[in-house]
């Protein structure tokens, strides 16, 4: 009897001990199958936050106005994808706190990026406007400089059309008598004044106002007669023997100039008279004295 209930205390013994190890077995394949699980949902949390990583790379290489926004979220990812990388030992609660970090963090991401291309499309749209306003400031440009160059033309030629011009420049010699009437004369050495003469034509392109002439008058030997002062034109300086102000007003202008001379001074031969108008030569004329019939007259 004694011997039964030993044998059957170590069956139910060994039942139990086979049954402790199968246990023990499947306890460890679950434990084994659930760190597997864990292990594979960390490298998932990990994978996103490398694409993650990846995005914020292309965003930034863009270099928009975001740029800093976007470094720094960017820093942030790596940080936690880091300190997850830094876990040896994964536990549910853990993973889940990542997973919904990384949830956040891709919300955050859709709403960053959303404004980095709305950004991008203004950007694009205002670099289309700024590209047009360009070819139009260009076009503008060119039509303007053509424009410069033909009124440039016409200011040359109007400036042209506006120099003044006279008629044939009249001289001739005068004595003066005792009671200071002047008449016409030929002869040198009784020649006390030069009547100078001409007519400024019309011409409605010259502004219209006080015009200063200017009459130069040369003996047979080029010296200047009765020289009252000196003017430079054009770099060159200028005796003359007479001048006068004239008020034109764009119609035929007469000018009549008398210049006093010394006829001690005057000698025989041909004299040259030429006007300068407004700082240009008009016109010229020659005038002969003679001497006196058997130097009586």
């Amino acid at each position: 009897m004694e011997n039964k209930q030993g044998k059957l205390i170590t069956i139910v013994l060994a039942i139990l001990l086979v049954l402790a190890i199968g246990y023990g077995f499947y306890l460890n394949s679950a434990h084994n199958e659930l760190t597997e699980g864990l292990e594979a949902e960390k490298t998932e949390v990990k994978a996103e936050l490398d694409q993650l990583i990846v995005q914020y790379d292309a965003k930034i290489a863009e270099g928009t106005t975001l740029n800093a926004k976007l470094v720094a979220a960017r820093e942030d990812i790596v940080s936690y994808r880091d300190s997850l990388n830094s876990q040896e030992k994964t536990s549910y609660s853990t993973l889940r706190k990542y997973k919904n970090r990384v949830s956040s963090l891709q919300k955050k991401n859709k709403e960053l990026f959303s404004q980095v291309e709305e950004l991008t499309a203004d950007n694009t749209k205002l670099n289309g406007e700024i590209v047009e306003a360009k070819a139009t400031i260009e076009s503008q440009d060119e039509a303007n400089a053509d424009l410069t160059s033909k009124n440039e033309v016409l200011l040359s030629k109007v400036s042209i059309g506006a120099v003044l011009s006279v008629g044939e420049l009249q001289a001739v010699a005068m004595k003066k008598s005792s009671n200071g009437i002047l008449s016409e004369t030929s002869k040198y050495k009784k020649t006390d004044a030069f009547r100078v003469s001409f007519k400024i034509n019309k011409n409605e392109l010259t502004e219209s106002g006080d015009k200063l002439a200017y009459l130069v008058i040369k003996d047979t030997e080029g010296n200047i007669v009765a020289p009252k002062g000196k003017v430079t034109f054009d770099g060159t300086e200028l005796y003359y023997s007479d001048t006068t102000t004239i008020e034109y007003k764009n119609v035929e202008t007469d000018v009549v100039l008398i210049t006093d001379i010394d006829r001690k001074e005057t000698q025989k031969g041909v004299y040259t008279i030429s006007a300068i108008l407004n700082g240009k030569p008009v016109g010229e004329t020659t005038l002969e004295l003679k001497g006196s019939f058997l130097g009586i007259f």
